[in-house]
């Protein structure tokens, strides 16, 4: 019964620490949602502006897209 309980309070730990670590903790992960087709179709189209210009934001700090193609992009 001990053996049990200590698999299953190790396996918890286990769950827990990746979940500490999963990439949907991340708002980029998050806003990546908005060029999923079906969230484009079911969501309104202000969400998807919103979430897509969070997007190239957070890529222009990370010096992933040059600061005037973001902005053009945006607007």
């Amino acid at each position: 019964m001990e053996f049990r309980v200590d698999c299953r309070s190790f396996i918890q730990t286990v769950l827990s620490k990746l979940q500490e670590k999963s990439p949907l903790k991340y708002a980029f992960a998050q806003k990546l949602s908005c060029l999923n087709p079906k969230t484009m179709a079911t969501e309104s189209f202000e969400s998807n502006i919103a979430a897509f210009r969070v997007l190239v934001r957070h890529l222009n700090e990370a010096n992933r897209v040059v600061e005037g193609d973001a902005d053009s992009v945006i607007a």
